[in-house]
Formats: C-alpha cells, structure tokens, sequence
C-alpha cells in the first residue's frame, strides 16, 4: 500500500495538475487506491488546495463515472465479475437502503464525508439508473470540498516541518478507511 502512496505521489509530483486529475480518477474508479493517499500526498508536497480541490473534483468526478457505467450495466454484471472489482452481495445492499433512506442526495453526502467508501456508491448510482446529469452534479460537488479539505490537511502538515508528524498523519490517513470500511461490512 505504501508502494502505491508514494506512486501515486511521483505522479503528482511530476505531473501537477494532471497527476491530481489522475491519481483522483484512478481512486474514483474501481481500482483499490484510497482517494485520501492521493489527496493528502498532494497537499503534502505544497499544492495550493484550492487547486488540488478543482482539479481533485474533477478527476474525482470522472473516475465515478466509471463505476456508474458498471452499475449500469446491471447486477447480474455485478454478480458475476464484481469480485474482480472488490464489489460483493453485501455491498450492494448496503448501497441499496442507504439509497432507500436518503435518495439522489446520498451521493453528495457520500462524496463529503471523508473516508466513506465512495466507489460503491457510484456503482450504486448505476443500478439505480440515477439520471447521469444529477450523478455528475452532485459528485462534482460533492468531491471539490472533500479534495479540499483532505489536500488542506496534507498541506498543513507540511508547514509543521516535524517528519514524525507527517508520517503519522499519512499512515492514519492510510489506515482509518479500511477501519471503517470493515465497521461498515459488519
């Protein structure tokens, strides 16, 4: 995991804004990269996360748009090829109630809330066949400030200049979403 943090940070160190745009689409799509190592690694290395926030949302809200299509293309889709993916039976039902419960806006809730695992919820959005203009809308703003605020906090750890500071803070970025991806599961 931390061999694909500092990957990721290379990219974004060599590539700027178009690294944030892909590192951020690739955590947004089905790959298993953390959005927060991404986000946090650029703000850590002294991006403005005011720019990180933009150019996070968008790609952000580009890799979304890929587990949208797989959730369109049904469940029967999911079922067979979602464990290629990291999807499972229980995922989906999760999604489903929560989309029971709050609607459309669950996107942007899901999108706000650092360390909910988002992935599932643009999946989610495709089997529900939500209207792709209104996943778009609420998932660009919904991931602008959820790019700000986790970028804003690698950059302020940054400024501290204290090393022991910054690696625990980016191991406890690392590790607090599968925390609570597992208290999610059970």
């Amino acid at each position: 995991m931390l061999e694909l943090a500092s990957f990721i940070q290379e990219i974004v160190e060599s590539y700027g804004f178009a690294g944030i745009i892909f590192g951020t689409f690739l955590s947004s799509s089905i790959l298993p990269i953390p959005s927060e190592a991404v986000l946090v690694s650029a703000g850590l290395i002294g991006i403005s996360p005011l720019f990180i926030g933009i150019f996070g949302g968008i790609g952000s809200t580009l890799g979304s748009l890929v587990g949208y299509q797989l959730g369109k293309g049904g469940n029967f889709f999911l079922k067979k090829y979602g464990k290629y993916f990291f999807i499972n039976q229980k995922n989906l039902k999760f999604v489903e109630s929560w989309f029971k419960k709050w609607g459309d806006i669950s996107i942007l809730i899901g999108r706000i809330i650092p360390f909910i695992p988002y992935k599932i919820f643009s999946i989610g959005s495709g089997l529900g066949k939500m209207n792709i203009k209104k996943f778009f809308i609420f998932t660009l703003i919904g991931s602008i400030p959820r790019c700000f605020l986790l970028s804003s906090f690698g950059f302020l750890v940054s400024l501290s200049k204290n090393i022991y500071l910054t690696i625990a803070c980016f191991l406890a970025f690392l590790a607090i979403p599968l925390l609570i991806e597992k208290i999610i599961k059970k």
